[in-house]
This record gives C-alpha cells, structure tokens and sequence, in this order.
C-alpha cells in the first residue's frame, strides 16, 4: 500500500490516486500540444491551433472537475497543495470583500472592466469611477470592479471597507497585496468572473494608473468583437521579444527553480504573452483560463503567467495587437486628443492628477466628432 494510501481514508484512495494520474497525464499533454501548434499570422494575430481530434483544454477541465469538486477541500488540497509545485493561492482561498452579485445590478450587462488596484489608492479609485467607467456615459451596460489583497493596517482596512459599503465595486482576496502577489491577485478575478460574472461579452483588465477612451472601446471596439470568441486585444511581446531575465540584480530577476516549474528552465526567452496594462478578453476563454491554472504552477510574473502560460495552454485563442493604440506619455496622449484623428484607447502609466487632464480632453476630443461639419 502506498504511502498516499496510508494517508488517505481507504474509501477515498482509489479516487485520488486515479485523480492525480490523470492531472498530471493532462498537463503535461497540454504543453506538449500548445508548444507545437503556434503560427503567427499576417495582422499581429496569433492563433494557438489543436488537432480537431484532440479535446480543448476547457474540456478536460470540465471532464476532470466531475472527479473533484474544489469545493472539497479533503480531497483537492492534497493534490494541489502539497509539495512542489505550488499553484495559486486564490483558486480557492476565500474572498475578504465580495459583492457577487455586482453583475447582477444591471440588466444586459455588455462589458466588465476589471482594475488592478492597489489597496492605498483610494484617490485612483474613485477618478475612475467618476471618469472613464462611468457607465452612465454610454448605451452599453458596464460594471467595474477593482481587485486587491489584504493589507496589514487596521485603519486602511477600516477605510477600504467603509469604500466598499458605498460602492460595493471592490473584490478582496486573502492574500497579502504585495508585488510577488499580482498573479494571485489576477487568478482571482478570472475565478471571480467565472462565479459571477458570464453573462458578460467582454472582459476589460486594466491596471489602476491607467485611463481608456470609453468611447472609442464602446462605440467602435465593442461592436467589432461583440459576437467574437475565444479571443484577447492586446500589446504582444512576441517569441524573441521578452528575454528570461537570469541576472539576480535586475528587478524582473527569475530563479532556475521558479522556471523549472512552468517547464522554461532550458529556455532563454519567453513564450508569447501580453503586457497586462490593458487587455481585452472575450468573456468565453475567462473560465477555460481558469481552470488551466488548475494545472498551472504558480510563477509570480503575473502577465507571462495570466496572457501567456494560461491562454497557451487553452489553445485556439486569436491575439490582436493592439500595440498602435497604447501610449505611456501622458503629454502625447493630450496632444494626439488634441488633433483632428486620434486612435489612442489606452493611456497607461501615469500619474492620478494627470487623469482628469486626459479624461477631459478624450471628452472633448469626442464631442467634436459628433459635431456636424456644415456646424464646425
């Protein structure tokens, strides 16, 4: 009799010894199959192909899920938390602050923007709410909802709470908000949306120093991609384009037993992935995302990890880049909204008194164009 045998009461051990054969005949399967069937088509577009013959990885989600609920916690914290690898916290852990019910308080809701915040910005917060994700801007229904971690301090806590009782916009993990915690705090949202959230058609990640032209996302990306699926608009770091990082000085430093875990340990660049400051999800591939982190060991590089390992492995994705339409200067965001034609969506990185600039100035540049020209 094995030692899992031993552990495990008798009339659970056929079933878990069956489960873990099976999870691990899985992941190693699905990268095998992602690796081999990447091709890169001619408008940034990268499509992540399988042989029909062969099931989706949000198949064998769904057909392992029957054997173990993750809801019993008996069962699936042995296979998952024991030991090496370790996966990430927030597939089960519990929430702090929740309304699950945020998408249930419009009808019809089209588009969920989803910000990673951290807990201290209370000022970023709010601008956002009163700016861009104001959903009574526009026709379309929007929600949005900020993701964060726990926080040490009482009277921060305090505060958070009291914001979330006038909102109830904010989703807190049992998880220290911390830099090395952005992939558990992005796992959280996608197990959130998958809970709460699939009426919507497009899921919108944005980070909390960012502001989106509304407008332009409503009126003219949305409608695009509305009926589409199993797809993510974003800035692509391609093959060649991000190198692993080996040198212990430099910030994005990665240790040979983190790479190990994810399979990259022989390789010296990544696979292709997004950079997470704004991305735009079909709603369909958030839970087959999901359920691949199930079988994808934790590694702290939240966007190779969120937009690159977990769509690889889901396969049959289209990415669309959006690369020509993401600014990091806050001076040519005010001038290109300043001019005649603008086709700037996103512009990141930049600081919480510079957002109110851009949002008025994105207004205004979108009430000209509704100006007619006998008028101007």
């Amino acid at each position: 009799m094995s030692l899992y045998c031993i552990v495990m009461r008798r009339k659970e051990c056929n079933v878990g010894l069956l489960i873990i054969t099976f999870a691990c005949f899985i992941y190693v399967t699905m990268v095998t199959m992602s690796l081999d069937f990447i091709r890169i088509t001619p408008r940034y577009q990268l499509t992540l192909a399988c042989d029909e013959s062969t099931p989706n990885a949000s198949q064998v989600l769904e057909s392992s899920l029957e054997l173990v609920s993750l809801k019993d916690k008996s069962i699936s914290d042995r296979i998952l938390n024991v030991g090496e690898p370790t996966y990430p916290i927030m597939l089960w852990n519990k929430y702090l602050i929740n309304n699950p019910d945020l998408c249930n308080m419009a009808d019809n809701i089209s588009v969920l923007i989803v910000v990673k915040t951290d807990p201290l910005n209370f000022e970023r917060r709010n601008i956002i709410r009163n700016t861009w994700s104001n959903y009574t801007h526009h026709s379309v229904v929007t929600r949005v909802l900020f993701l964060m971690g726990k926080v040490q301090n009482e009277t921060i806590q305090e505060n958070i709470s009291r914001e979330f009782d006038e909102h109830l916009d904010i989703l807190q993990g049992d998880f220290l908000d911390t830099y090395r915690n952005l992939t558990n705090k992005g796992v959280m949202g996608l197990r959130w949306i998958t809970e709460n959230c699939m009426q919507a058609k497009m899921v919108v990640k944005v980070d909390d120093d960012a502001v989106i032209d509304t407008y332009r996302l409503l009126e003219i990306v949305y409608p695009i991609y509305e009926t589409k699926t199993r797809y993510i608009l974003c800035n692509i770091f391609m093959n060649g384009k991000a190198p692993i990082v080996r040198d212990e000085k430099h910030k994005w430093y990665v240790k040979d037993s983190e790479l190990k875990q994810i399979g990259l340990l022989d390789k010296t660049i990544y696979p292709p992935y997004c950079s997470g400051f704004t991305a735009i999800i079909s709603t369909d591939l958030i839970p087959a995302m999901f359920g691949i982190a199930h079988l994808t060991p934790f590694f702290w590089v939240d966007d190779v990890y969120l937009y690159g390992l977990l769509p690889l492995k889901a396969g049959r994705i289209d990415y669309y880049s959006l690369a020509s339409n993401y600014t990091f200067i806050y001076k040519n965001a005010m001038n290109c909204f300043s001019s005649k034609e603008c086709n700037i969506l996103s512009v990141a990185e930049i600081k919480a008194d510079e957002m109110m600039s851009i949002w008025d100035v994105i207004e205004s540049y979108h009430l000209k164009q509704q100006i007619p020209q006998d008028v101007k």
